[in-house]
């Protein structure tokens, strides 16, 4: 039986002072995570009211494969420097349409 669709808001909070560094190391995950089986589209926005705010939406074949997702090695890199560069871990919500 075919999973559904679903679709993911996921809000990332920069420290003070890390907004660049966050978002080239958001930029980074793009590129990987589009080649990825299951990713439909992996769209990066930060928001012009706050310039720390960013906003991944994605949009994944099925939670299995979101769920891969979330183990591969550049999102593994990636939560290994959370503490680092963000004021909390992000805020991932899954949708359906």
């Amino acid at each position: 039986m075919e999973t559904a669709h679903v679709t993911v808001f996921a809000l990332v909070k920069a420290k003070p002072g890390m907004e660049e560094a966050v978002k080239q190391e958001l930029l980074a995950l793009v590129g990987p995570t589009l080649k990825e089986e299951g990713c439909l589209n992996y769209d990066l926005h930060q928001s012009e009211d706050n310039k720390a705010w960013f906003r991944f939406y994605e949009n994944w074949t099925s939670k299995q494969l979101l769920e891969k997702h979330l183990e591969s090695p550049h999102i593994s890199r990636f939560k290994a420097r959370i503490s680092e560069l963000l004021v909390e871990p992000p805020e991932i919500t899954l949708w359906k349409k």
